[in-house]
């Protein structure tokens, strides 16, 4: 009756509108980048370590099984008329510089092997034997017996002798010599891995350093024959005496001298060419 009486009197409701939802407008797409694949690298294996050579029932590390002997020689071809004089040891300077005067002022080729303590001692006198031209030899650090010793030990000697002349600094033929001839296979194997082609021995033997004259000294030396090798000593004041007699008796035969190294075909400085 209320409502009716209010529309009666001329009042209208107010009007209502109803909303209808709508979407959102649409949001444009972002837009991503493009992203490069780069390829990954197969990892780099590192290759296995070379196991450690094992030890022999001496206790040493035996030669590589693909080493070749250093050959042995006493002695040069025999079809030329050359000799070779050879000094050993390198014991007191005074008489190395002696027979050293010699053999330049007679323009003697010969080959030194001196202990690598002996051209500790005295430097100065076996850096005017390189200079003067003359090759030098190994024949060990302490001048000691080879044969016998395990292949690493007689390595190591002919080792230490290389370094200490090369600290000198002195040059070294591809030459060595074992102290007293005594040698085995392991000195050969050790040789050629110290870069040594030859284990050099002699067919002739002086007998110097038993304290023989000069003249029992120049007897010895001078029944050599062409490819000779001849063992001297450069402690034996003897034998420096005894050069004079020995070059003159090879050159009245017709001889002439040459280093080890040409005997042998082995590079190496040669005095008088």
């Amino acid at each position: 009756m209320f409502v009716g009486a209010l529309l009666a009197s001329g009042w209208s409701p107010p009007a209502f509108s109803i909303a209808s939802a709508t979407n959102p407008p649409a949001t444009a797409a972002a837009t991503t980048p493009a992203i490069a694949l780069v390829p990954t690298e197969a990892p780099t294996i590192p290759p296995s370590p070379t196991p450690a050579p094992t030890p022999g029932t001496d206790g040493c590390i035996p030669p590589p099984a693909d080493l070749v002997p250093a050959a042995v020689v006493s002695h040069g071809p025999r079809d030329a008329k050359l000799v070779a004089l050879t000094f050993d040891d390198g014991w007191d300077a005074p008489n190395v510089a002696r027979i050293l005067r010699f053999l330049v002022a007679h323009r003697v080729n010969a080959t030194f092997f001196p202990t690598a303590q002996a051209i500790q001692l005295s430097p100065q006198t076996w850096q005017l034997v390189a200079q003067s031209g003359f090759p030098i030899g190994n024949h060990t650090y302490h001048h000691i017996s080879l044969k016998g010793l395990c292949f690493e030990k007689q390595l190591a000697e002919l080792n230490k002798a290389r370094t200490a002349i090369a600290e000198q600094p002195l040059p070294m033929q591809g030459l060595m010599r074992p102290p007293y001839e005594e040698f085995d296979m392991n000195t050969r194997l050790a040789a050629a891995a110290a870069e040594e082609q030859y284990v050099v021995l002699w067919d002739v033997d002086t007998l110097d350093w038993t304290g023989i004259g000069k003249d029992a000294i120049a007897r010895r030396a001078l029944a050599g024959k062409s490819g000779s090798i001849i063992l001297m000593h450069t402690a034996s004041h003897p034998t420096a005496a005894a050069l004079l007699r020995i070059v003159a008796g090879y050159r009245k035969r017709g001889y002439a001298f040459a280093t080890v190294g040409q005997l042998l075909g082995v590079p190496g400085p040669v005095p008088f060419p």
